[in-house]
């Protein structure tokens, strides 16, 4: 029960029994936890987004590493010797640069925003989320004082998705440097439509384009023609995005992460380099050098021809960056015999258990395991453990404040009893 926290009493209605364990869902809040203070959010009761508004900072540390320690100990049956540390963010609120909200119009043409009622399809409307960037909660204010034509597809009652995310001024003019550009950063909006049947969306989409503070919006069956856009900058490179591409949410711990996992890298003086799951290049970009060679994979096409133009555009030479399945591209560099002296591998939430088996066949020397749900990665873990691999290094980052979600990063070496 992620919405829990000690010292809390509730009612609770059990969803799954399988024995060993019971699923279950809070119906009724009897007794708020000691824990619990006022929350800095005036939606944070009903929004299904954060469940931890008002509990102070240090106690929710506490609570994240406690998870991962947990996990790596009952799932992993990692030895407890190998300590986790954790990294505070800076701020606790306006950190995110995106948000997916839900929207629905009302009958003179106004809209409102907002996210889903926990347990529900309640909409809960927003004016500003606390954890969103200024820049996301400045336009959401705007659009919410708009008035656009409602497209006929569209019903009343019918809630659309639309992502927010918030870009730094783009680079232009006389200056070139994003550090350095002047202007108000900007979002840009990808609209979901609830049904393939919404086809009078134009109008709808116009009148986002023309909100102050949007930079572009459209349709997802638009993301082909959306614009290339800069979204960081880190060591001299530029990190580029499209609308709709996954990138992290908190850009001040992705950088702290970024220049960790580089040190991590360097000090094994490696000369070939493996990214699995690399997106558009966001952890191996800046590893590229003339004497070492970068391969990254990933199955997102878009993502993939990102990463190109990331390369491209930061004249980086001596990287490879490729479409398709990690867990085949794997097998068939075992199957050649290629070898790695680093493999990086940053997946989505469910792991990469299937890639396992071939990626101890590659016998790289050292695996930066980037994580950001605690069990599966000691799942995972705990098969690389057990096929000759020791964890050296654990450390977690906590890029969603007042939310239950923790970031990790793990670092495995080969046994030196091990041969390939």
């Amino acid at each position: 029960m992620a919405d829990a926290v000690p010292g809390d009493v509730v009612d609770i209605e059990v969803t799954n029994d399988s024995g060993r364990y019971a699923d279950a869902k809070i119906v009724l809040f009897q007794q708020l936890s000691p824990l619990r203070g006022k929350s800095p959010c005036a939606f944070s009761e009903k929004c299904g987004g954060c469940q931890w508004h008002g509990i102070p900072y240090e106690q929710q540390l506490g609570w994240k590493r406690q998870f991962v320690e947990t996990a790596l100990g009952r799932i992993g049956k990692v030895e407890a010797s190998v300590p986790v540390s954790i990294s505070g963010a800076s701020g606790t609120l306006e950190y995110r640069n995106r948000i997916f909200v839900r929207g629905v119009f009302a009958a003179d043409g106004s809209m409102s925003f907002g996210y889903f009622q926990r347990g529900s399809r309640n909409l809960v409307p927003i004016n500003r989320c606390a954890i969103a960037g200024v820049t996301i909660n400045r336009v959401l204010g705007r659009l919410g004082h708009a008035k656009i034509e409602r497209p006929k597809s569209l019903l009343a009652v019918t809630p659309y998705r639309m992502e927010l995310q918030e870009i730094p001024p783009q680079p232009g003019g006389s200056d070139e440097s994003i550090s350095g550009s002047v202007g108000e950063a900007k979002v840009v909006i990808t609209v979901y439509p609830p049904s393939p049947d919404c086809r009078d969306l134009d109008a709808f989409v116009e009148g986002l384009r023309q909100t102050e503070g949007v930079f572009w919006a459209g349709l997802i069956k638009d993301l082909k023609a959306a614009p290339l856009v800069v979204f960081d900058e880190q060591d001299g490179l530029r990190y580029h995005t499209r609308p709709g591409q996954f990138q992290q949410v908190n850009v001040s711990h992705n950088r702290l992460v970024r220049s960790l996992v580089h040190e991590l890298v360097d000090g094994y003086k490696p000369a070939r380099i493996l990214d699995l799951f690399c997106g558009s290049g966001n952890l191996s970009l800046g590893l590229c050098r003339a004497d070492r060679y970068v391969e990254g994979i990933e199955f997102s096409e878009p993502a993939i021809a990102t990463a190109r133009e990331n390369v491209r555009i930061n004249k980086i030479t001596n990287a490879l960056y490729l479409s398709g399945s990690s867990e085949k591209h794997l097998w068939k560099c075992a199957k050649k015999g290629e070898q790695f002296d680093v493999v990086i591998a940053d997946p989505p939430r469910e792991g990469m258990f299937k890639d396992l088996i071939p990626l101890q066949k590659i016998g790289a020397k050292a695996i930066i395991y980037v994580s950001c749900d605690p069990a599966t990665l000691a799942r995972d873990l705990g098969a690389l453990i057990r096929g000759g691999y020791q964890l050296k290094w654990v450390r977690s980052f906590d890029f969603f404040p007042n939310t239950w979600h923790v970031e990790t990063i793990a670092v495995l070496e080969k046994s030196p009893e091990e041969k390939v």
